[in-house]
């Protein structure tokens, strides 16, 4: 079952958002349980914006120049 969640993220110019994010959806027996939420995270979507992971779990938008970084 694919779950979402709140969380808060921060852009680069350190300022912080409510955003959701989906988890990837992981069979029960498998050894990637052992990931953290914020590896688990397929997207997450900030201000009606679904923006996909880049590198080192950050999420660059396509519409703005933000990229953010979930912090909690």
């Amino acid at each position: 079952m694919t779950e979402v969640i709140e969380l808060k993220v921060k852009d680069q110019f350190s300022n912080t958002h409510e955003a959701l994010a989906l988890l990837r959806d992981l069979p029960e027996h498998a050894e990637a349980n052992n990931l953290s939420i914020f590896q688990r995270i397929e997207h997450i979507v900030v201000n009606g914006e679904t923006i996909q992971p880049s590198i080192e779990l950050l999420f660059e938008s396509r519409h703005s120049d933000s990229i953010y970084r979930v912090i909690e």
